[in-house]
C-alpha cells in the first residue's frame, strides 16, 4: 500500500487538494444568503470597494461581484484562487485575484470593507498577527469595516475539550480522526485509507486556539478602537462563552500617522 504524509497548512496544496475531497463548501444559495446578512449587519451598499481576505475558493468574492460590488480577492492556498479564478471567467465576473498573504498588504485606506470569512488565526505567528491585523486596518478608508468569523479552536472559560476520535467512510475512502487540546493547541492526527488507490494519507494539523479577550486584543493593538463582538451575523451579542463574529470600525478621522 502506497504512504503518503501530509502536514496540514493552507500553503501545501496536497492539504488544500485533500480539503476540497473531504469537505464540501457551501453552495450558492448558502453563499448569497451570507451576503445577505452581511449586507443587512453592516449596512453595505455597491459599488463599494471590498477585499475577501482568505476567500477560498471565492464563494462570496464571487457573490459580492455579482451584486455589483469592486471585489480583490485574496488566498495562500493557490489550488482554491485557481478555482475561483475559473468561476469568475466562466461567469464573466471582474475580480482581481491574488496570491497574497494579509500580513503583506501593502495598500492604504483603499478598502470600504474587508472580509475574513470563516477566517483561520492559528496557523500564524504571533508576529505574523500583530502585522497580519494591522495591514488590514491600514487597507480601510477611514469609516471602513471589518467583519471577521472565525474558524478553527476557541478556548472557552471552565471547559476542558474532550479528545475526539472517530470515523468516517466516504466512497471507498475510510477517514479516521483523533482531536485534542494540548498547551492550547488544538492538535488533529488522521489517516485516510484509501481502498480504491490502495492508498495510506496520513495528516497532521496543529493549530493555536484563541479565547474572547485575545480577539479582543488583537483588534484593539492593531487600531480598531471600535469593534462589536457578536455571536452570529444576526448581531447577537457575544460573550466570553460563546463568541465567533468580530466588526471592526475604522474612526472617520485619525489623528495617528
Amino acid at each position: 500500500m502506497k504512504r503518503r504524509i501530509i502536514t496540514w497548512t493552507w500553503e501545501n496544496p496536497e492539504a488544500q487538494e485533500l480539503f476540497i475531497e473531504l469537505i464540501k463548501f457551501p453552495d450558492e444559495s448558502q453563499s448569497s444568503h451570507e451576503v445577505d446578512q452581511m449586507e443587512k449587519l453592516l449596512d453595505l451598499q455597491p459599488p463599494m470597494r471590498v477585499l475577501d481576505l482568505g476567500c477560498g475558493k471565492g464563494r462570496h468574492a464571487l457573490e459580492l461581484a455579482r451584486r455589483g460590488y469592486q471585489v480583490t480577492a485574496i488566498d495562500v492556498a493557490s489550488v482554491y484562487l485557481q478555482h475561483a479564478q475559473r468561476r469568475a471567467l466562466e461567469q464573466h465576473l471582474a475580480i482581481e485575484f491574488r496570491l497574497q498573504r494579509g500580513a503583506e498588504l501593502e495598500e492604504n485606506g483603499i478598502y470600504d470593507f474587508i472580509l475574513a470569512y470563516n477566517h483561520t488565526l492559528g496557523f500564524m505567528s504571533a508576529e505574523e498577527l500583530a502585522r497580519h491585523f494591522r495591514r488590514i486596518w491600514s487597507a480601510l478608508k477611514p469609516g471602513g469595516k471589518f467583519l471577521l468569523t472565525l474558524a478553527g479552536p476557541k478556548i472557552v472559560p471552565d471547559v476542558s475539550p474532550e479528545t475526539v476520535r472517530d470515523w468516517t467512510e466516504q466512497g471507498g475512502r475510510y477517514v479516521l480522526r483523533e482531536k485534542y487540546m494540548e498547551n492550547g493547541y488544538q492538535v488533529e492526527r488522521g489517516a485516510i485509507i484509501d481502498t480504491l488507490e490502495d492508498e495510506l494519507i496520513e495528516y497532521h494539523e496543529q493549530q493555536k486556539a484563541f479565547a474572547y479577550d485575545e480577539v479582543r486584543s488583537l483588534l484593539l493593538t492593531a487600531g480598531f478602537d471600535r469593534f462589536d463582538c457578536l455571536r452570529d451575523l444576526q448581531g447577537t451579542p457575544a460573550t466570553a462563552y460563546d463568541f465567533g463574529v468580530f466588526v471592526g470600525y475604522k474612526a472617520l478621522v485619525d489623528g495617528r500617522v
